[in-house]
């Protein structure tokens, strides 16, 4: 089963050819979404051949530019292409309004539906689940209000042997059961699934921080993370000014990681202002063993 994110923007405010406003592009299970939506985001999905018109849902942190100016254009473009399938957005309470706004401004007449869904900055929401995985919103720590997002498989099947299931001529309900993990009754013997099927492999989640300061709600959250992807503006140098500005360093950010047990920490959102990029990465090492400098277009799979 996939799970996948582009890492379509990794800057911070400014768009530069190097490094786009803030855009993730995620695949799981087949389900694609999207993770906010900075300016420029439909080229970046073009230059990374990634298809915009099945995106299941749009998920938008908070009502900052970088992060949010490219959605009107996008979804304009899918109706000029002639999508017809509803799509679901989870974002700040202004979101809807300030869609509405623009699309009166210029007339735009939509050939699907929107909808738009109200995020708590207060509590985890689950906001879609569908077969093994989920996605839920973390209330973080920034200027405005503003959510992070988690998404992570769960209850995934175990897998039936099933030769021993045919010799056994095992019914399909009882199948199930065994494969979702659950000891079943059957012609007066109780059956447990360690001894018909393979465990299932282990859940891999990822986390992505959005802008924020560290704070307890996050590193509940990122928990045994697969990945997580944090706010890393500032260098230590410059702690002074991420505090002010409701962001993180990458000590900090390395620092939570560390805290929550994540398996691999990656830096983004990075400032411009820095060019030697290999010398953030040694600041978080100093706290966390396992760390990745995004870049625009980066593939990984978790």
């Amino acid at each position: 089963m996939t799970f996948d994110v582009v890492f379509l923007g990794t800057g911070a405010a400014v768009p530069v050819p190097s490094r786009g406003t803030t855009s993730q592009f995620l695949d799981i299970h087949g389900h694609t979404f999207l993770i906010d939506a900075g300016e420029g985001v439909q080229l970046a999905l073009r230059n990374n051949k990634r298809r915009f018109q099945k995106l299941k849902g749009i998920f938008i942190s908070h009502m900052h530019g970088d992060h949010v100016l490219g959605l009107p254009g996008l979804l304009s473009t899918m109706s000029l292409l002639g999508r017809q399938e509803a799509i679901d957005i989870w974002g700040p309470p202004e979101l809807d309004a300030w869609l509405r706004h623009t699309w009166g401004s210029i007339q735009a007449h939509m050939s699907f539906e929107v909808k738009v869904h109200e995020w708590s900055p207060h509590e985890v929401q689950t906001l879609h689940e569908a077969g093994h995985y989920r996605l839920r919103s973390i209330p973080v720590k920034h200027r405005i209000p503003c959510c992070g997002l988690r998404v992570e498989e769960h209850s995934l099947p175990w897998k039936l042997s099933g030769q021993k299931a045919r010799e056994a001529r095992l019914p399909f309900h009882v199948r199930q059961a065994l494969k979702r993990g659950e000891a079943i009754g059957f012609e007066g013997r109780a059956l447990k699934p360690e001894l018909w099927c393979t465990p299932p492999r282990k859940a891999r989640s990822y986390v992505y921080s959005a802008d924020t300061r560290p704070c307890e709600s996050l590193r509940i959250a990122a928990q045994g993370a697969t990945l997580l992807y944090h706010d890393a503006t500032f260098n230590n140098a410059d702690a002074d000014r991420a505090k002010s500005t409701h962001h993180s360093t990458t000590t900090e950010a390395a620092r939570l990681a560390r805290q929550a047990e994540v398996e691999t920490l990656m830096l983004g959102h990075v400032s411009l202002r820095y060019k030697d990029l290999d010398a953030l990465r040694e600041e978080a090492l100093q706290e966390h063993p396992n760390v990745v400098l995004a870049k625009d277009g980066l593939l990984w799979r978790l």
